[in-house]
């Protein structure tokens, strides 16, 4: 057993060098060694460089860079003959060809933490070429089997809350001891791994995997079976893709290109493109494109684009289009939500809900259309329902008499500009009738006592003292009404009507129309329809 140090031991050098972001450097080096231009890049970025020496050509090299990005700075030292893999926060040399043939290497050892030498499990152990990967078990030990282009690998370790380490195995080593050093800075975990749906496809040790490595890397297409049986393998979730097939279920980093998954996609982090699912789609972070679900798109952070489901969508911030079977959720919408029976904005709507049933949004700025629609604050906008509550808005209820039911009973909601009408009344006197109705309205204050209003209604007419009559027959009132503010909550409201009123006689009762509406303006009978205009009145209260 023997102790393993980090490949990295440099000596303060009297460079020409500047600092600049961690990833933008200047840097004018002449006839400098590999070795102290690489120790300089240390310094400037906080990347450290591990590399089999062997490579490394003896030449001097000469590098004069004015603010450039390190990608570009590190093709201009390399040449051709050399490239890199970054892993987190290390950066290895590796040879620009891939060799034909590839070595195998075995590797042992033991994961211990710096401070209390105490066994540490769950830590990520894997080459850094072929992402080849392991786990230390309960008394911190691990063994790796890896396919390299070289005779020498480069093992990568990490552990949530603990720093990095890179080490050099070549085939005569046998067994390592490595010391982790744990970090103050305690990681958060990533919400996508908390989901129950996450953690029942996902196995553990992916998820572990995920949570201890750093390093992210892009890929050009990925297969998975299942979370840990893919393409990736074990550490698929810091891998991004571009395109990516899910046959049961898939587990990565993020997508930018096209993801399809038969049952489920999961992306702990961002999202871009197209990403389709057999039952639901889970981004733990943004996601800018379309999103197709058989049951459910989930994105936890904001989402821009196309959002499609059988069920449901939820989204933080939306600009775009929600469409649901069955309901929509989101913090704040520029757009539309649309859904078969619900839709839900905790935030400020900007653009338009329509549902089947509900609709509600904190904040209106825009257009509700359900059956149900409910808003705190109406900054601009209107809503179409039976029922629209806005608080400090316009809800009251309303007794009237008119000319066809003496007794009627209406609930009026919405804004004073436009209002929705649900009314019932009934005449249990001489016509024998009752009726219900829908329509809407508008009032506005003439003063501070006087009020007018305008509504449109359609009204059907049955009989009370015969069956429920089908077909048409309907009563379109228009009425004009002026008001008088009596207390605070309460009013009266009177005017006349204008009523246009249209039955279809076949299989009815033919004198049922003339129960009502005898003083016509307009009478007229063709075939077996009837149609008729008078004016009325009406009287109310308001509460």
């Amino acid at each position: 057993m023997r102790h393993v140090m980090l490949l990295f031991s440099f000596l303060l050098l009297g460079l020409s060098v500047r600092a600049q972001t961690n990833d933008v450097v200047t840097l004018n080096m002449e006839n400098a060694s590999y070795q102290r231009v690489f120790q300089a890049l240390t310094e400037l970025t906080g990347k450290k460089f591990a590399y089999n020496s062997d490579l490394i050509p003896e030449q001097p090299v000469n590098v004069a860079v004015e603010q450039e990005a390190l990608p570009v700075v590190l093709k201009q030292i390399l040449g051709s003959k050399l490239s890199y893999v970054e892993r987190g926060q290390y950066i290895i040399i590796v040879p620009a060809e891939k060799p034909k043939k590839q070595l195998s290497i075995s590797t042992r050892g033991e994961i211990l933490d710096a401070n209390t030498h105490k066994e540490l499990p769950e830590v990520s152990v894997y080459e850094v070429n072929r992402l080849t990967s392991a786990m230390t078990d309960h008394f911190g030990q691990y063994t790796l089997t890896a396919s390299v282009p070289d005779e020498v690998a480069f093992i990568a370790i990490s552990k949530a809350n603990y720093q990095d380490t890179v080490i050099q195995v070549t085939p005569k080593d046998r067994f390592f001891t490595v010391l982790l050093k744990p970090i103050q800075e305690i990681q958060q975990q990533n919400p996508t791994d908390t989901l129950k749906l996450v953690r029942f496809f996902t196995r553990s040790k992916v998820r572990k995997h995920a949570s201890n490595v750093s390093l992210t890397e892009r890929r050009l297409a990925q297969v998975s079976l299942l979370p840990g049986l893919s393409s990736n393998g074990f550490i698929s979730g810091k891998i991004s893709n571009v395109f990516s097939f899910n046959i049961i279920a898939g587990y990565a980093h993020s997508l930018h290109g096209v993801e399809l998954g038969g049952f489920l996609n999961m992306e702990r982090m961002e999202g871009s493109g197209l990403q389709m699912a057999g039952a639901i789609n889970i981004v733990g972070s943004y996601f800018h494109g379309n999103q197709w679900a058989g049951i459910s798109n989930i994105t936890l952070q904001d989402f821009s684009g196309f959002q499609a489901a059988g069920f449901s969508n939820h989204a933080r911030k939306v600009v775009g289009l929600q469409l649901a079977g069955g309901l929509n959720t989101a913090t704040e919408t520029h757009g539309m939500q649309l859904s078969g029976f619900a839709n839900h904005n905790s935030g400020t709507l900007s653009g338009v809900q329509l549902s089947g049933f509900i609709n509600r949004t904190e904040t209106l700025k825009g257009m509700q259309i359900g059956i149900i629609n409910l808003a705190r604050e109406v900054e601009s906008g209107f809503s179409i329902g039976l029922i629209n509550l806005f608080k400090d808005e316009l809800h009251q209820l309303e007794a009237s008499t008119n000319d066809i039911t003496p007794y009627n009973l209406s609930f009026k909601s919405g804004l004073n500009g436009f209002y929705s009408v649900i009314s019932a009344g009934i005449d249990p006197h001489a016509g024998q009738l009752w009726s219900y109705g829908l329509g809407f309205g508008s009032q506005w204050a003439l003063n501070k006592s006087l009020i007018a209003s305008t509504e449109l209604t359609m009204n059907t007419l049955q009989p009370l003292n015969s069956a429920f009559m089908d077909g048409f027959n309907s009563d379109l009132r228009w009425s004009i009404r002026m008001g008088g503010q009596l207390t605070k909550k309460i009013s009266i409201h009177g005017g006349p009507v204008f009523h246009y009123y249209f039955f279809g006689r076949h299989g009815q009762n033919p004198q049922f129309s003339d129960r009502f509406g005898t003083n016509t303006l307009y009478h007229h009978i063709r075939g077996n329809a009837l149609t008729k205009t008078w004016i009325g009145y009406e009287a109310a209260i308001r509460f």
